[in-house]
Formats: structure tokens, sequence, C-alpha cells
């Protein structure tokens, strides 16, 4: 029987335990160095430019990020409202990652059978370090929103097979469009595994009724029209897109991105899902051994055959990433969360007892705590490695400048030459947020030193070294390795 309160105290617990792993210090971290200031730049295009179709680097057509818009759309409307700043690159992601968390408390609700194993569950990914980490959920990437539809996509799925009930097979559809039109090909790839899984599970007559072909149609609509549409607003397009997102990555090792067949696994067992993997494990030996037709059977075939095929996917394709098996994580822990669940009924059973409501949640909260911790400590060290890369640093120092010397409206940022877009990101911030007149260019470029009088920032030795190096300059703003000089 369904019991308001005991909603409401699991619910209460997970967004008071989510503050952490999810929000906490999530703008102390500078604008990191490769996609996300490459994508928060997309999105501040968007208002550079005035334009929503075609999403621009320097300027020019984006054609290395050929991703779909959706995300640097709602991170326009993020900076719009929050402000250009880091907050506003990354709010967006940990919402979609607190919505993936929620989407896990309930399914693990509806499939472990009660309130206490759905928080388990969403605890388990909430202290899963391959999916609360960088380029996921703590950073303005695309991967935390694309985890979000992918797995809302492949739980509908399931319910799908369960029911048989077409409703389902449409928000599976829906919710794999939206995942295409944030990641491109990305977001198909659960395609195979959910087949396979179809197949497995005795329910290939599902396949015979014309909701999933239209929901599939739906997707496949969506990604033609997308391409079809950008292609034609700026030609080159589709030849980027698969350059740089679809036959690049897979056919060869972009930029030396390149691992063994068994890395993803390897990375899974090592640190980012350890405390978890043995639960994980049981769980699929009970489910194996539970009647078929139970929710354990169902869960624990079908989370074994999708997480398993994903991973095989991502694993053949020839350039591989560190977060490129975040759409796992959500699946995994409410498999890791069921082998707990399940163990804890077998022990109940032999002990004729059943525990009440209040000593599940303290054994939720007690198997959670040491994991809970660990993360803690891993969002601590990422705070405290913030200043680690001088090139980095541009946006602190700018605001300092800004409080100092608030009359410098124009002035020339001076990189060490290495591809960051971070120094990028946060000249067009300031252009953005207080109209200053930003140019960027690397030491060896000779035209950002032709001007009298002219006002430089430089971060890092190598910058600061080839800056300091012309005669007669002087510092008017200092902060740790970056200085504000002007060239007399």
């Amino acid at each position: 029987m369904y019991k308001p309160g005991r909603f409401w105290l699991t619910f209460g617990l997970l967004l008071l335990l989510a503050f952490i792993p999810l929000f906490w210090l999530l703008g102390s971290l500078p604008a990191q160095q490769w996609d996300e200031s490459r994508t928060g730049l997309n999105a501040m295009g968007i208002w550079q430019h005035r334009e929503w179709l075609v999403l621009r680097h320097n300027g020019q057509p984006d054609l290395w990020n050929g991703k779909p818009p959706l995300w640097p759309w709602i991170l326009a409307l993020s900076f719009r409202t929050i402000g250009f700043t880091e907050l506003g690159l990354r709010l967006p992601a940990a919402l979609a990652a607190l919505a993936t968390v929620l989407v896990v408390f309930r399914a693990g609700r509806h499939w472990l059978g009660s309130w206490p194993a759905g928080l388990l569950a969403a605890l388990v990914l909430l202290t899963s370090q391959g999916y609360v980490t960088l380029h996921v959920s703590r950073t303005g990437d695309y991967d935390a929103l694309l985890t979000l539809w992918t797995t809302l996509g492949a739980l509908n799925w399931l319910a799908y097979l369960c029911t048989g009930r077409s409703r389902w097979a449409w928000t599976t559809g829906l919710c794999f469009a939206l995942a295409v039109f944030t990641k491109g090909i990305a977001g198909a790839l659960f395609a195979p595994g959910l087949l396979l899984a179809t197949a497995l599970l005795g329910q290939w007559p599902r396949l015979r009724r014309p909701a999933p072909w239209l929901a599939a149609g739906l997707v496949l609509a969506t990604m033609a029209a997308w391409y079809s549409i950008r292609e034609a607003a700026a030609p080159g397009y589709l030849a980027g897109v698969w350059a740089y997102e679809v036959g690049g990555p897979a056919t060869t090792q972009l930029e030396k991105h390149y691992h063994p067949l068994e890395w993803y696994i390897s990375l899974l067992a090592e640190h980012k899902f350890t405390a978890w993997l043995l639960a994980a494990l049981v769980g699929w030996l009970i489910g194996a051994a539970s009647p078929r037709g139970s929710r354990m059977w169902w869960l624990s075939r079908y989370t074994a055959v999708v997480v398993g095929c994903y991973l095989l996917v991502i694993s053949l394709v020839q350039t591989k990433l560190g977060w490129y098996d975040a759409q796992a994580y959500p699946l995994l822990a409410l498999q890791a969360a069921g082998g707990l669940t399940w163990a804890g009924q077998l022990i109940s059973r032999q002990l004729q007892r059943r525990p009440e409501f209040g000593l599940q949640v303290g054994a939720v909260l007690l198997i959670a705590a040491f994991p809970y911790l660990a993360q803690w400590q891993h969002i601590r060290g990422l705070h405290q490695r913030r200043f680690d890369n001088a090139q980095l640093l541009y946006g602190r120092h700018l605001q300092e400048q800004l409080r100092q010397r608030p009359e410098l409206q124009s002035y020339t940022l001076v990189t060490d030459g290495d591809y960051n877009d971070s120094p990028l990101f946060y000249a067009t911030a300031a252009s953005l947020t207080h109209g200053h007149k930003v140019r960027v260019f690397a030491p060896w470029q000779p035209e950002w030193g032709n001007q009298p009088w002219q006002v430089v920032v430089a971060c890092g030795n190598k910058a600061t070294r080839t800056v300091m190096q012309r005669p007669n300059t002087e510092i008017l703003v200092r902060t740790d390795s970056c200085l504000t000089v002007i060239l007399k």
C-alpha cells in the first residue's frame, strides 16, 4: 500500500544527500580546457551572433563540434538567466543529473519494491565516480543531459516489453529522439542492446505492432530533419559530422585517444564503480535464478544485456574517451541496488522477520556512507586542484582586474599557445557581460603587441615571460601567475 510519509522521507533524504555530489562547489572550478569551454563558447555565440541554428566558434561555423544544438540552446538560456559564469555553464548539467537520479529513485521503487530500495539505487548513482565527475555531471558538457534521455528511453522500453502498452513505445521513441538531438549518433548507441534484450527476453512479438516502428521512425525523422536543415544553412556540416562525430571516431584514433578493448571495463572495476560492482554481480546471479516473469528476472536480464552491449559498442569504437561510458551507470546503479535489496530479502526470509521501514532506511544510509564520503573527498580534490593549470585562471584574474582597475575596457589576452578555449571563454564572457573589447592571441602571433600603450593580460610562466620580455612594461594587476601589464 502506498504510504505518502515514506515517500516524502526518502525523497527529502535524497534531495539533501544529492547536494554535495551534484551542487557543492559547482561554480568553483574554472571553465575546463577542452569540450566544456568550447561548448560554452557555442552557447555564448548564440547571443553574440543572434544565430540559433548554426553554432559558431571564433565567429565561424563550428564543424569540429558538430553535435545537434539542444544542449547549447539550454546553456544559452542558462547564461541569459544566471549570467556568463561557471555556474551558468554547469547548473543545467547538474539539474539534468539530479533528474536522472530521481528517475533512478522512482525506477528503484517500482522494480525493487520499496522506497528505501529506490533511495539505495539513487545513492549508488550519486556515489559512482564514473557518473559524478568532470565531463558528466560536474561540468557543462553534453553527457548529463544525454544520459537522462537514454536512461528514460531504456526504462520506457523495458516497460513496453513487460506490458505491451503502446504508450511506452512512443515515450521510448520520444526520449531517444531527444537523445540524438542532444548528441547525435551517441544518443542511439543503446539500440543494439535494446534489440538484443527484446530477443533474449522472448519479446519479439512486441515488434509486430506498429508503435515501436513508428517510434523508431520518430528518432530517424528527428535526425534526418536536423542534419538536412543544418547542412542547407551552412554547407560542409555533414562532412564535419562524418569526420569528427561518426566515421572518424569509429575507424581511427582521433587526437591519440587510443586504448585497448577492455579499457572501459578496467576503469569501471578500478575506480568508477568499484564500491558497487560486487553488488551488481550478485544481483545478476540472483536475477538469473529468479522465477521467469518476476521483477528480478526482468530487471537483471535487461540491464545485463543493455549495459553489456553498450560497453561492447563503445569498446569497439577506435576513439575512446573516459566519459563515453556515462550512460551505463544509471542502469548499473539499479542493478547494484537490486543485488543488495534481493540479498537482504533472502536473509530476512531465512530469519522470518521483515525489517521495519526505519531500519531499512538506516541500513541504506549505512551501506552508502563510505562511498558517499569517498565521493565527497573526490569533489574536494577537484576543488583543491582548480589552480593547477595556469591557462584556466584568466577568468579569476579578470574578475580581480575589474575590481581593481574598472577603467580597463580594452585589452589583449596572450595565452601559452596550446589548444585551450578557456581564455577565449572568459574573453567572450567579459565582452558580453561588461562590454569589454578583448582580443586573444598566442605568443608567436606578432599582432598582439603592435600597439603603443596596449594593455595585455597573461597567465602562466610561458605567456607572462613572453610579455615581460617586451621593454617598458608596467604591471597594473597581479594575481598568482597572472599579470595585467601596459606596454609603453
